[in-house]
Protein backbone atom coordinates (compact mmCIF):
# COMPACT_ATOMS: atom_id res chain seq x y z
CA UNK A 1 0.00 0.00 0.00
CA UNK A 2 1.21 3.40 -0.98
CA UNK A 3 1.07 6.31 1.41
CA UNK A 4 2.62 9.99 1.42
CA UNK A 5 2.12 12.68 3.73
CA UNK A 6 2.68 16.20 2.80
CA UNK A 7 5.34 17.77 5.03
CA UNK A 8 6.31 21.02 2.88
CA UNK A 9 3.27 22.86 1.09
CA UNK A 10 4.11 25.99 2.75
CA UNK A 11 6.38 29.17 1.23
CA UNK A 12 6.34 30.33 5.12
CA UNK A 13 9.32 32.70 6.16
CA UNK A 14 9.07 31.99 9.78
CA UNK A 15 11.76 33.17 11.92
CA UNK A 16 12.60 33.43 15.64
CA UNK A 17 12.67 37.48 17.10
CA UNK A 18 13.45 37.71 20.48
CA UNK A 19 12.79 35.82 23.68
CA UNK A 20 12.84 36.85 27.31
CA UNK A 21 12.02 36.01 30.94
CA UNK A 22 10.54 38.16 33.89
CA UNK A 23 9.21 37.61 37.37
CA UNK A 24 6.33 40.34 37.63
CA UNK A 25 5.60 42.22 40.48
CA UNK A 26 2.20 42.83 41.91
CA UNK A 27 -0.34 43.64 39.47
CA UNK A 28 2.59 44.85 36.57
CA UNK A 29 0.62 45.34 33.69
CA UNK A 30 1.72 45.68 30.05
CA UNK A 31 0.05 47.45 27.08
CA UNK A 32 -2.55 47.82 25.25
CA UNK A 33 -0.22 47.50 22.67
CA UNK A 34 -0.63 46.00 19.14
CA UNK A 35 1.94 43.43 17.88
CA UNK A 36 3.29 43.06 14.29
CA UNK A 37 4.29 39.24 15.20
CA UNK A 38 3.17 36.41 17.49
CA UNK A 39 4.40 36.58 21.28
CA UNK A 40 3.94 33.58 22.85
CA UNK A 41 4.35 33.62 26.98
CA UNK A 42 4.60 30.28 28.97
CA UNK A 43 3.07 30.84 32.73
CA UNK A 44 6.07 28.92 34.76
CA UNK A 45 4.65 30.12 38.06
CA UNK A 46 1.77 32.47 39.51
CA UNK A 47 -1.51 33.87 37.46
CA UNK A 48 -2.89 36.78 35.62
CA UNK A 49 -5.02 37.85 33.04
CA UNK A 50 -4.89 38.19 29.27
CA UNK A 51 -7.29 40.69 27.86
CA UNK A 52 -8.06 40.80 23.96
CA UNK A 53 -10.52 41.14 21.85
CA UNK A 54 -12.09 37.85 23.21
CA UNK A 55 -12.66 38.64 27.00
CA UNK A 56 -10.50 38.80 29.78
CA UNK A 57 -8.57 35.09 29.94
CA UNK A 58 -7.59 33.78 33.29
CA UNK A 59 -3.88 31.90 33.28
CA UNK A 60 -1.96 30.36 35.48
CA UNK A 61 0.66 28.09 36.31
CA UNK A 62 1.53 25.55 33.02
CA UNK A 63 -0.40 27.30 30.52
CA UNK A 64 0.86 29.30 27.58
CA UNK A 65 -0.75 32.46 26.12
CA UNK A 66 -0.80 33.61 22.27
CA UNK A 67 -1.19 36.81 21.18
CA UNK A 68 -1.35 37.59 17.24
CA UNK A 69 -0.52 39.89 14.87
CA UNK A 70 -2.98 42.97 14.40
CA UNK A 71 -4.13 41.85 18.56
CA UNK A 72 -4.59 44.61 20.94
CA UNK A 73 -3.83 42.94 24.28
CA UNK A 74 -3.02 43.95 27.58
CA UNK A 75 -2.34 41.33 30.55
CA UNK A 76 -1.88 41.99 33.96
CA UNK A 77 0.07 39.90 36.84
CA UNK A 78 -2.23 38.63 39.67
CA UNK A 79 -1.81 41.34 43.14
CA UNK A 80 -1.06 38.71 45.17
CA UNK A 81 0.44 35.44 43.47
CA UNK A 82 2.20 37.67 40.26
CA UNK A 83 3.55 35.44 37.44
CA UNK A 84 6.88 34.62 35.95
CA UNK A 85 6.71 33.85 32.53
CA UNK A 86 9.21 33.53 29.54
CA UNK A 87 8.74 34.36 26.14
CA UNK A 88 9.22 34.38 22.15
CA UNK A 89 8.11 36.07 19.55
CA UNK A 90 8.37 35.05 15.84
CA UNK A 91 7.09 36.28 12.24
CA UNK A 92 5.86 33.78 9.93
CA UNK A 93 3.63 34.31 6.79
CA UNK A 94 1.38 31.66 7.85
CA UNK A 95 -2.21 32.47 9.67
CA UNK A 96 -1.59 30.16 12.97
CA UNK A 97 -3.83 29.31 15.85
CA UNK A 98 -7.73 28.57 15.95
CA UNK A 99 -9.80 32.40 16.37
CA UNK A 100 -11.62 32.25 19.76
CA UNK A 101 -8.87 30.74 21.32
CA UNK A 102 -5.76 32.20 22.97
CA UNK A 103 -4.58 30.11 26.37
CA UNK A 104 -3.87 26.84 25.65
CA UNK A 105 -1.84 23.96 28.00
CA UNK A 106 2.09 24.21 28.45
CA UNK A 107 3.35 21.26 25.88
CA UNK A 108 5.60 19.11 28.59
CA UNK A 109 8.95 20.57 29.11
CA UNK A 110 8.57 22.85 26.37
CA UNK A 111 8.97 26.19 28.74
CA UNK A 112 11.80 24.49 30.42
CA UNK A 113 13.65 24.24 27.27
CA UNK A 114 13.05 27.75 26.62
CA UNK A 115 14.71 28.28 29.83
CA UNK A 116 17.78 26.84 28.93
CA UNK A 117 17.73 28.14 25.76
CA UNK A 118 17.93 31.63 27.46
CA UNK A 119 20.23 30.77 30.10
CA UNK A 120 22.54 29.68 27.49
CA UNK A 121 25.87 32.52 27.02
CA UNK A 122 24.54 32.67 23.66
CA UNK A 123 20.72 31.92 22.49
CA UNK A 124 20.30 29.30 19.99
CA UNK A 125 18.42 30.37 17.04
CA UNK A 126 18.17 26.63 15.61
CA UNK A 127 17.03 25.91 19.44
CA UNK A 128 14.11 29.07 19.22
CA UNK A 129 12.86 27.57 15.79
CA UNK A 130 12.54 24.05 17.59
CA UNK A 131 10.48 25.63 20.11
CA UNK A 132 8.14 27.67 17.84
CA UNK A 133 7.61 24.66 15.83
CA UNK A 134 6.56 22.72 18.85
CA UNK A 135 4.49 25.63 19.87
CA UNK A 136 2.53 25.05 16.51
CA UNK A 137 2.56 21.29 16.45
CA UNK A 138 0.84 20.94 20.16
CA UNK A 139 -1.13 24.18 19.59
CA UNK A 140 -1.84 25.79 16.33
CA UNK A 141 -3.93 24.35 13.79
CA UNK A 142 -4.26 26.11 10.08
CA UNK A 143 -7.89 27.13 9.43
CA UNK A 144 -9.78 26.12 6.54
CA UNK A 145 -9.52 29.65 4.98
CA UNK A 146 -5.95 28.57 3.74
CA UNK A 147 -8.12 27.42 0.85
CA UNK A 148 -7.81 29.93 -1.75
CA UNK A 149 -4.80 31.36 -3.65
CA UNK A 150 -2.23 30.12 -2.00
CA UNK A 151 -3.54 26.98 -1.03
CA UNK A 152 -4.44 26.09 -4.49
CA UNK A 153 -1.29 27.21 -5.76
CA UNK A 154 0.81 24.81 -3.59
CA UNK A 155 -1.81 21.82 -5.04
CA UNK A 156 -0.67 22.67 -8.03
CA UNK A 157 2.73 23.08 -7.33
CA UNK A 158 2.57 19.59 -5.92
CA UNK A 159 0.72 17.77 -8.30
CA UNK A 160 3.39 18.89 -11.11
CA UNK A 161 6.19 18.01 -9.06
CA UNK A 162 4.37 14.38 -8.01
CA UNK A 163 2.10 13.41 -11.47
CA UNK A 164 4.17 10.18 -10.94
CA UNK A 165 3.02 8.78 -8.04
CA UNK A 166 -0.17 7.67 -7.70
CA UNK A 167 -2.04 10.30 -6.54
CA UNK A 168 -5.88 11.21 -6.60
CA UNK A 169 -8.34 14.10 -5.88
CA UNK A 170 -8.82 12.14 -2.56
CA UNK A 171 -5.44 11.63 -1.58
CA UNK A 172 -4.45 15.50 -2.18
CA UNK A 173 -7.44 16.78 -0.30
CA UNK A 174 -6.29 14.49 3.05
CA UNK A 175 -2.87 15.22 2.59
CA UNK A 176 -3.18 18.85 2.64
CA UNK A 177 -6.77 18.43 5.21
CA UNK A 178 -9.52 20.32 2.98
CA UNK A 179 -12.67 18.81 1.43
CA UNK A 180 -12.24 17.82 -1.52
CA UNK A 181 -15.78 19.91 -3.09
CA UNK A 182 -14.54 22.84 -1.57
CA UNK A 183 -10.67 22.80 -2.71
CA UNK A 184 -12.68 21.65 -6.59
CA UNK A 185 -14.34 24.81 -6.54
CA UNK A 186 -12.25 27.00 -5.29
CA UNK A 187 -9.29 25.56 -7.71
CA UNK A 188 -11.61 25.71 -10.83
CA UNK A 189 -12.01 29.31 -10.16
CA UNK A 190 -8.34 30.56 -9.74
CA UNK A 191 -7.33 28.05 -12.96
CA UNK A 192 -10.73 27.34 -14.84
CA UNK A 193 -9.94 23.43 -14.77
CA UNK A 194 -10.58 20.93 -11.86
CA UNK A 195 -8.18 19.19 -9.86
CA UNK A 196 -8.34 16.11 -11.68
CA UNK A 197 -8.74 17.30 -14.80
CA UNK A 198 -5.35 19.28 -14.24
CA UNK A 199 -3.50 16.56 -12.79
CA UNK A 200 -4.62 14.06 -16.09
CA UNK A 201 -3.31 17.55 -18.36
CA UNK A 202 0.13 17.10 -16.46
CA UNK A 203 0.10 13.63 -16.92
CA UNK A 204 -0.91 13.45 -20.71
CA UNK A 205 1.70 16.28 -21.67
CA UNK A 206 4.71 14.47 -19.93
CA UNK A 207 3.72 11.03 -21.37
CA UNK A 208 3.84 12.95 -24.75
CA UNK A 209 7.29 13.86 -23.85
CA UNK A 210 8.59 10.51 -23.00
CA UNK A 211 7.26 8.97 -25.97
CA UNK A 212 9.24 11.54 -28.40
CA UNK A 213 11.65 10.51 -26.27
CA UNK A 214 11.72 7.01 -27.50
CA UNK A 215 9.93 5.04 -24.16
CA UNK A 216 7.32 2.38 -24.53
CA UNK A 217 4.03 3.03 -24.37
CA UNK A 218 4.34 1.35 -20.98
CA UNK A 219 7.01 2.80 -19.79
CA UNK A 220 5.50 5.94 -19.86
CA UNK A 221 2.19 5.08 -18.55
CA UNK A 222 4.48 4.04 -15.54
CA UNK A 223 6.52 7.02 -15.32
CA UNK A 224 3.39 9.00 -15.44
CA UNK A 225 1.65 7.47 -12.47
CA UNK A 226 -0.30 5.30 -14.38
CA UNK A 227 -0.64 1.39 -13.17
CA UNK A 228 -2.28 -0.09 -16.44
CA UNK A 229 -1.59 0.93 -19.49
CA UNK A 230 -4.98 0.04 -21.32
CA UNK A 231 -6.06 2.78 -18.81
CA UNK A 232 -3.26 4.84 -19.85
CA UNK A 233 -4.07 4.73 -23.70
CA UNK A 234 -7.77 5.32 -23.29
CA UNK A 235 -6.71 8.43 -21.50
CA UNK A 236 -3.55 9.14 -23.95
CA UNK A 237 -5.83 9.08 -26.88
CA UNK A 238 -9.06 10.96 -25.48
CA UNK A 239 -6.92 13.89 -24.78
CA UNK A 240 -4.71 13.87 -28.62
CA UNK A 241 -7.43 11.73 -30.32
CA UNK A 242 -4.35 9.19 -31.63
CA UNK A 243 -3.64 5.87 -29.82
CA UNK A 244 0.04 6.73 -27.96
CA UNK A 245 1.37 3.97 -30.14
CA UNK A 246 1.45 6.22 -33.00
CA UNK A 247 3.32 9.21 -31.67
CA UNK A 248 6.62 9.69 -33.58
CA UNK A 249 10.06 9.27 -31.98
CA UNK A 250 11.57 12.78 -32.09
CA UNK A 251 15.66 11.71 -33.34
Amino acid sequence: MWEEYVINTKTNNLAPLFVGREACESGHNFGPYERDCYLVHFCISGKGVLKNQYGTLNIGEGQLFVIRPGEITTYTADKTNPWEYVWIAFRSDEIFFEDGKSVFDTPQGLDDKLIDIIREEQVSYEGCLSVIYSIIYHTARPNEVYAGDETVRRIRNYIKYNYMLPITVNSISKSFGFNRCHLYRTFKTKYGIGIKEYLTSIRMEKAKEFLKRGYSVKESAYMVGYGDEFNFSNAFQERYGIRPSKIKRLD
